[in-house]
């Protein structure tokens, strides 16, 4: 994914959280996941057909919202829709992630002008026919940043564009720091110039359609028939046709700076965990998106397919409520009194959770245990030693006994350090058949430790309902399980940062405001220093204060069926575009059947 730690942060959740259950007592050294070897390139021999229609499955339990608009998308299943029609994806990047030079889009940067040019392809045109301008990226900013807007992307990183707060506070009509310079070059001045503006901070990401969405008021734009029905493209195609929540059908984009796509249409659907493999294996699909190490074995068992697999940008975590979200003042407010405001009690909770087993039991030993907000997939920030909070029953239960959370009734459950009833509320959302086990399994690791914890609502929640009950402080949650896409850009303010929304465990520190701002200085330059620092944040979200308890990261694992010439997963290589959806080429009328 290019770019996207703010356009993703609930990108595939429900597809890749973890699922799976176990029980191991006792105190044991962390061990590495082993098993997991990244393959990326499937090839199957075969002369490519002129017609067809690339067939892609998205497994998900709950149904997309689809909304197709670079300012409003929030559901991971429509930021992915939107990926691979080519809707998002306008910049490439290269092999430390930073933007690249093969895409619709480059940069050039001016640090000591505390500036960004930004240049668009010349041949880059909407679907529609009319170029991709200046103007369409310009709009971006004048979308997010307005009174009436309804989205969630202005924040601290787009704050830091030169104008940008006086728009949004009405001060100002236009950006003043964001200039077109001509149709196809576009300058972005920032207040000050960070390391993490080299990865994307403070750029759109994608463009909007300025011709049609200067005329349409901000305050309808999401609800609007162009976000919702028919949605522009400046990628390889453009969406045609939605079966609302379940489908949509994708037609190439006549106009694509890249040539016409190898297969002239897509069909992507959304497809429960508990038929993907039967609707595989009946050859409804070319290629299942991306699925979760507990379906490795019945996919890898098809005959009618092979498997990519690399690692990804992202993790799974379990995290607490500590505050609140102030919208007037769009900051997070953290409350010393919060039910899990105890940093001894979160450590407590933090070493049972045991990755090992439930990556060795039902993950097939293909997944990743992770103990840090740094996953592998940036191997030069990624602190192979680092230890984090490692499983230690006996070490938890005395943790505990010491910060004053005792049993004083003898009913086996502790009470709070003032002998009152400790009842912790802990919501999950639904996802595969291993998810309440799994969910289960943690909630009786943390009875053992003599811990009363219990699901929120009483079941798993619904993907959607989930998000909303979290982004809205639920106050019937003190602590959930849920998974953060980071993209391709490590910075992980976007999550984190007092004035995001997507702090969702609506936590922030001077402390932690230092260790967020250290990881964008310009001395990350150095390689040591830029490890040093996110090493520091680890330590600090991770070990110290047990905001966050990282579980997993991310691997890619797709199934691609026979009749797919080549598909390719690989990570960024210098100076050289990746293989992108409109690369693909079908070698038969249908995909392949397992008879």
């Amino acid at each position: 994914m290019k770019k996207a730690s703010k356009l993703t942060a609930l990108a595939l959740a429900s597809l890749m959280i973890l699922s799976g259950c176990g029980a191991k007592g006792g105190k044991k050294e962390e061990k590495k996941a082993e098993g997991f070897k990244p393959n990326p390139v499937v090839e199957n021999e075969g002369t490519a057909i002129e017609n067809g229609t690339l067939k892609i499955g998205i497994i998900g339990e709950s149904p997309f919202k689809g909304v197709f608009h670079e300012a409003y998308a929030q559901d991971g299943f429509d930021m992915r829709i939107m990926e691979l029609v080519g809707q998002a994806g306008f910049f490439d990047s290269d092999p430390d992630f930073k933007n690249g030079d093969t895409g619709q889009g480059k940069l050039e940067y001016k640090p000591e002008e505390k500036k960004a040019i930004l240049t668009i392809h010349e041949k880059a045109t909407w679907s529609d026919g009319v170029p991709v301008t200046a103007k369409d990226f310009l709009r971006y900013y004048l979308i997010i940043g307005h009174k009436d807007y309804t989205g969630v992307r202005f924040g601290s990183d787009y704050e830091n564009v030169v104008g940008m707060k006086e728009y949004h506070e009405g001060k100002a009509d236009n950006v003043s720091g964001v200039k077109v310079l001509d149709d196809k070059h576009l300058e972005i001045n920032f207040i000050e110039f960070d390391h993490s503006i080299y990865w994307g901070k403070g750029i759109p990401f994608n463009p909007v359609p300025d011709h049609i969405f200067k005329d349409i008021p901000v305050k309808e734009q999401e609800a609007h028939d162009a976000t919702r029905k028919n949605p522009l493209s400046c990628g390889a195609y453009v969406i045609k046709e939605i079966v609302p929540g379940q489908q949509v059908i994708a037609e190439a984009n006549p106009y694509y700076a890249f040539g016409k796509p190898k297969t002239p249409k897509l069909q992507i659907k959304l497809v429960p965990s508990a038929q993907v493999v039967a609707a595989t294996k009946s050859g409804e699909y070319d290629i299942i998106d991306t699925f979760g190490s507990a379906l490795y074995e019945k996919f890898k068992s098809l005959k009618n397919g092979k498997i990519a697999t690399n690692y990804a940008g992202g993790y799974e975590y379990i995290s607490f409520k500590l505050g609140k979200w102030d919208k007037e003042k769009n900051e997070v407010v953290t409350d010393p009194n919060a039910k899990m405001a105890d940093k001894n009690l979160r450590k407590a909770m933090a070493m049972v959770v045991d990755r090992d087993t439930i990556n060795k039991k039902l993950l097939n030993n293909l997944s990743n245990p992770l103990y840090q907000i740094i996953p592998p997939f940036f191997s030069t920030i990624y602190d192979k030693d680092f230890k984090g909070i490692p499983y230690d029953l006996e070490g938890a239960k005395k943790l505990l006994d010491e910060a004053g959370y005792k049993d004083t009734n003898g009913d086996g459950i502790r009470e709070d350090k003032n002998g009152k009833p400790l009842k912790i509320k802990f919501a999950a959302m639904q996802a595969g058949a291993t998810q309440e086990p799994t969910v289960t399994f943690f909630i009786q690791q943390w009875k053992s430790i003599g811990l009363d914890v219990e699901l929120t609502t009483g079941r798993l929640i619904e993907f959607n309902s989930f998000y909303d009950k979290l982004m809205a402080d639920d106050p019937e949650i003190d602590m959930y399980m849920a998974a953060w896409n980071t993209g391709t850009n490590p910075d992980p303010s976007g999550f984190y940062g007092k004035h995001e929304n997507f702090n969702m465990m609506r936590f922030a520190s001077p402390e932690l405001d230092k260790l967020l701002k250290d990881v964008v200085t310009l001395d990350n330059v150095d390689p040591k220093v830029r490890l040093d620092h996110y090493k520091a944040i680890s330590q600090y979200l991770v070990a110290d204060e047990a905001i966050v308890i990282p579980t997993f990261s991310y691997t890619t694992k797709a199934f691609v069926n026979n009749r797919v010439k080549k598909h390719d997963v690989s990570l960024p290589e210098k100076d050289k575009a990746p293989f992108r959806i409109s690369d693909i080429e079908l070698t038969k009328d249908a995909p392949e059947v397992d008879k």
